[in-house]
C-alpha cells in the first residue's frame, strides 16, 4: 500500500500543470512555426505510406510506422480510454483529441530528427532516437540529457511499460471474461484461485510468443507488425463502428456532452484539472507523441529524407488517437459508461451491450483484440529498451542478451502484479521520458523548421503540387492525372 501511495503521488506530481503545458505547448509551438505543415501535407503523408521504396540497408518507412504503431496501439487504446473517461468524465476524450492534434507536429519533429541525426554502423545500418539527436544535434555538452533519456527508456522497458501494463490488462480481461461468460464452468473456478492455471498458461504462452520476436531483432518485429497491425486494427475498428452505427441517433448528444464536460470538469473528481490531466496523460500514453519512442524505430529506416520520414511518423497519431481512441471513447459513451466505471469491465460491458452478437462472442472479440495489441506492444517496447541500453553501454552483445532475457521474463510475472499500480507506474515513466525529449525538440526546433522549409523548397512542393518520392531530392509533379519526374 505504501508503494502504491508513493506511485500515485509521484504520478500526480509529474503530470501536473508544468508537464501538461510542456506537452501541449511544444505541439502548438511547432504547429505554428511549421505553418501548419502537418495538416497541409497530411494527404501526401498518407500517399507516402504506400509508395515503393528502393532497396538498401534498414527497414521500410511503412515497416517502421507499423513497428511504432505496434508499440502504441495497445491497452491504452482500449482500457486506457475507459480509464480516462472514468477519471475525467466525457470531457477527457476532447482533451485526448486536442493533445493528439498538437502531438502530430511533435511526431513530425521526432521522425524528422530521427533521420536527420542518427548513427551509422560500418555495414550501413542506422540506429538512433532522442539520445542520438541530442548528442549529434545539440553537441556533446548535452550528452547528459541524452543519457538521462536512455536510462529512463531502458528502465521503462525493463520495469514493465511494455509488459506489465499490457499482460496485466489481458489477464484481468481473461479473468472477467471467464467469470462473466462461464460462471459455473470448472475453468472459472480455477480462474478464481490464487494462482490460476489459465493465467499461468497465458503468461507462458505470451512469454514464448514474445521471445520469438524479441530475440529476432528489429526485422522480425517489424515483419510481424506489418501483418498484425492492419489486421488487429481493422477488426477492432470494425467492431467500434458497428456499435456506433447501431446508436447513430445518440451520437450528436454524446458529442455535445463531451464538449460541455471538457471545459467545465464537472464530471471529474479533480475538476477541470482532473479532466485535462486524464485526457492528456492517457492520450500521450496511447500515441506516445513526445515520449521519444517512435524515433528509435524511425531511425532504422533506409530512407535518407527527414521530411518524408517526419510526414510518415506523424500519421501514427492519426491512426492511434484520432481514429482508434476516438471510436473507443464514443463507443463506450454510446452504451452509457457510468461515471467512476472504467477498466476492463467497462470495455467488456460496452462490447456485450453494443454488438448484436452473443455475449460470449462479443466479449471474446475484446479479449482477442487485447491479446494481439498486448503482444505487439510488448515486442515493440523490447526494441526501444534495447536501443536505449545499447546507447548506454555501446552495444555489448552479452549485456543485450541479458536484457532481452530479463525483459521476456517480466512477461511471465506480469499476470500476478496489481493492475492499478502498474498502470500508475507506466504513466509515471511516460511523463519522465517526455521531459528530456521535449526539451531537446524545443532546442532543435530551428533545425526542424528551417531544414524542412529548405528541403520542401528544393523538392518543389508548391501549393498545388503533390510529391511522392522513393529517393531524397527527387519528386513527382502532378499534371492532370499523370505524375511526371521533376
Amino acid at each position: 500500500m505504501a508503494l502504491e501511495r508513493f506511485l500515485t503521488e509521484a504520478e500526480r506530481l509529474v503530470w501536473g500543470w508544468p508537464l501538461l503545458f510542456l506537452i501541449l505547448g511544444t505541439g502548438l509551438y511547432l504547429t505554428i512555426r511549421l505553418r501548419a505543415l502537418t495538416f497541409r501535407r497530411m494527404g501526401l503523408a498518407m500517399r507516402l505510406l504506400v509508395r515503393k521504396e528502393d532497396g538498401g540497408q534498414g527497414i521500410s518507412s511503412f515497416a517502421a510506422l507499423c513497428t511504432a504503431l505496434s508499440a502504441v496501439i495497445g491497452t491504452g487504446n482500449i482500457v486506457g480510454v475507459a480509464t480516462a473517461l472514468a477519471l475525467g468524465g466525457p470531457g477527457a476524450l476532447v482533451w485526448m483529441e486536442l493533445s493528439a492534434l498538437t502531438g502530430i507536429a511533435v511526431k513530425y519533429a521526432e521522425g524528422f530528427l530521427a533521420v536527420r541525426y542518427r548513427f551509422t554502423a560500418p555495414d550501413g545500418s542506422h540506429s538512433g532516437g532522442p539520445f542520438a539527436y541530442i548528442e549529434l544535434g545539440l553537441g556533446r555538452r548535452w550528452k547528459w540529457l541524452g543519457t538521462c533519456f536512455a536510462l529512463l527508456g531502458a528502465l521503462a522497458g525493463i520495469c514493465g511499460v511494455g509488459t506489465f501494463v499490457q499482460i496485466g490488462t489481458v489477464t484481468a480481461c481473461l479473468r472477467a471474461y471467464m467469470t462473466r461468460c462461464f460462471p459455473m464452468a470448472p475453468a472459472a473456478v480455477i480462474l478464481r484461485q490464487s494462482y490460476p492455471a489459465a493465467v499461468v498458461a497465458l503468461g507462458i504462452g505470451m512469454t514464448l510468443l514474445s521471445a520469438v520476436l524479441v530475440f529476432g531483432g528489429i526485422r522480425r518485429i517489424s515483419g510481424a507488425s506489418v501483418v498484425l497491425v492492419p489486421v488487429m486494427g481493422g477488426l477492432y475498428l470494425f467492431c467500434c463502428l458497428w456499435i456506433l452505427a447501431c446508436r447513430l441517433p445518440a451520437l450528436p448528444g454524446i458529442l455535445r456532452l463531451c464538449l460541455r464536460s471538457a471545459f467545465t470538469g464537472r464530471a471529474a473528481a479533480g475538476g477541470l484539472l482532473g479532466t485535462i490531466q486524464a485526457g492528456v496523460s492517457r492520450g500521450v500514453f496511447s500515441n506516445e507523441a513526445g515520449l521519444g519512442t517512435a524515433p528509435m524505430a524511425a531511425a532504422s529506416v533506409r530512407s535518407k529524407d527527414p521530411v518524408e520520414q517526419g510526414l510518415i511518423s506523424m500519421t501514427a497519431v492519426v491512426f492511434d488517437t484520432l481514429l482508434v481512441c476516438t471510436l473507443t471513447g464514443l463507443a463506450l459513451l454510446s452504451v452509457g459508461q457510468r461515471a467512476g466505471q472504467g477498466g476492463v469491465l467497462s470495455v467488456l460491458d460496452a462490447f456485450a451491450a453494443g454488438l448484436p452478437l452473443q455475449e460470449e462472442l462479443s466479449m471474446g472479440i475484446v479479449l482477442l483484440c487485447l491479446f494481439l495489441f498486448s503482444f505487439t506492444t510488448a515486442a515493440g517496447w523490447s526494441f526501444y529498451g534495447l536501443r536505449c541500453l545499447s546507447y548506454l553501454i555501446s552495444q555489448r552483445p552479452l549485456a543485450e542478451l541479458l536484457y532481452k532475457t530479463v525483459y521476456v521474463l517480466t512477461i511471465l510475472i506480469a499476470p500476478y502484479l496489481p493492475i492499478q499500480s502498474i498502470w500508475t507506474a507506466a504513466n509515471l515513466f511516460n511523463g519522465l521520458m517526455a521531459v528530456p525529449n521535449l526539451l531537446a525538440i524545443l532546442l532543435l526546433s530551428d533545425r526542424v523548421v528551417l531544414d524542412s522549409r529548405d528541403i520542401i523548397k528544393k523538392r518543389g512542393w508548391a501549393k498545388h503540387e503533390t510529391a511522392v518520392s522513393g529517393r531524397p531530392g527527387r519528386g513527382l509533379r502532378q499534371t492532370g492525372r499523370r505524375f511526371v519526374h521533376r
